[in-house]
């Protein structure tokens, strides 16, 4: 006897109940945070994540950033916290206010996105969540993959689970993508069986943006992909780091990045990122040639997204690039509770004394013989953008670093490697983050 075709919407929620299962550990007192717009697609997510939850007396928490870049934004606001409140989540509204563009900015998406990114982190961990939960699709999916290929778009590939984009604010933050697989439609026949309706936004249809340019593009081409989750992407992992971790910088073998056979480019742009402290991925063609380039034998140097690359023929060093943006003073606050990240790279901890954190580039005179000994014993390329503590009397250290004999009362924890291993998908469970 032939079984009968099972129903798209019970395939959806088995596949999304096996994604959260698989990531999300279900004993956890911790609330799960679920980025709510309002859309069909979040507001089909947040159904599937309260499900989800309530099997295991979980809260759930529904994050919702107004942007203010449409008239209704307000009301949409209004409308997501009611209607989370009555399907049982609590909801909580943040509203972009800083870093905005001015005027109609071209960078307005990105900056919108990084905005709401930075938001939804910040309230998420505040709360106690460690997860994410967010509503793309396998049509989110198409359409990055269109934005970047066509118009050489910095954004990623989206993945079912990682890291936070954000950086240092989405640092111990994961995100989960439980209907990556799924499309747009099946989860909107599943708001219209539970006779729910959902927030339509003009501007994606508008071709100013490249999302909205991305969705005409596609809109007459039939989707070829499976309504499943999208395979892990392959990343490849060096067989070495070097030792200079600690100082901010990693040194791989060359002759094994030539035996790389897959997954190469996406470790380099993970890699450039945690040297560099940054959060903008690298474009897409740009980072096609530096791999090409390192698949070769010619000795270059070449910077990409805050780092500097410098391949000989047998090494090859990212470190972190010394005239570009950032490095910037920190400010040791005695009443900070937590401790700061300077640069990005750089976790201060130790007692609080006022001062600053600031770059070494300059500043080497200045220190007193005992540290001029150790900075002689570090390679050429770490010293420009070492951390160095400036204390109030305006007497310089360079702090001690991971691993180094305690030397003063300032330690300097290189967050590079814990960085690049979330993001290289070594962390694959909730519980896996503490």
């Amino acid at each position: 006897m032939r079984l009968g075709r099972q129903n798209p919407t019970d395939v959806l929620k088995a596949e999304a109940e096996r994604l959260l299962a698989q990531h999300l550990d279900g004993d956890r007192q911790a609330p799960l945070a679920v980025a709510f717009s309002g859309g069909s697609d979040s507001l089909a997510t947040l159904l599937l994540t309260l499900d989800f939850a309530a099997m295991r007396g979980r809260k759930v928490l529904a994050l919702t950033v107004d942007h203010g870049l449409q008239t209704a934004s307000r009301g949409w606001t209004q409308h997501c916290a009611t209607l989370a409140a009555r399907l049982g989540a609590e909801p909580v509204s943040l509203v972009w206010e800083k870093d905005r563009p001015s005027g109609d900015a071209r960078g307005l998406p990105a900056a919108a996105r990084a905005a709401r990114h930075r938001l939804l982190a910040t309230a998420a961990k505040a709360r106690g969540a460690k997860v994410l939960i967010l509503g793309h699709t396998r049509d989110d999916r198409h359409e990055s993959d269109w934005m970047r290929q066509t118009e050489g778009s910095t954004l990623g590939k989206l993945k079912v689970w990682g890291p936070s984009p954000v950086w240092p604010e989405g640092r111990g933050l994961f995100l989960l993508r439980p209907v990556l697989g799924q499309s747009r439609e099946d989860l909107r026949a599943l708001l219209t069986d539970k006779g729910l309706d959902w927030i339509e936004d003009t501007a994606n249809q508008d071709p100013r943006f490249g999302r909205s340019r991305a969705r005409i593009a596609l809109a007459n081409l039939k989707a070829t992909a499976s309504a499943e989750a999208p395979d892990p992407e392959p990343i490849y992992w060096p067989k070495d780091l070097g030792s200079w971790s600690a100082y901010g910088a990693l040194v791989l073998d060359r002759a094994d990045l030539r035996l790389a056979s897959e997954g190469l480019d996406s470790v380099l742009a993970r890699a450039l990122l945690s040297v560099s402290g940054q959060d903008t991925p690298p474009r897409y063609l740009a980072l096609q040639r530096l791999t090409m380039g390192l698949r070769g034998e010619a000795s270059f140097t070449a910077t990409l997204s805050g780092a500097q690359v410098r391949a000989s023929h047998d090494q090859v060093w990212i470190v972190r690039e010394a005239g570009r943006k950032g490095l910037a003073p920190l400010d040791l606050m005695p009443t900070v509770s937590s401790p700061p990240v300077w640069d990005g790279r750089f976790q201060m901890e130790g007692r609080a004394e006022g001062g600053q954190v600031i770059a070494l580039r300059g500043h080497a005179k200045r220190l007193g013989p005992l540290d001029r000994t150790r900075l002689a014993g570090l390679p050429a390329p770490l010293r420009p953008t070492l951390p160095l503590v400036a204390r109030p009397d305006g007497s310089v250290y360079l702090p001690t670093f991971t691993g180094e004999p305690i030397m003063l009362n300032k330690v300097a924890e290189s967050l590079i490697m814990q960085r690049l291993e979330a993001a290289c998908g070594r962390i694959i469970t909730e519980g896996a983050l503490g």
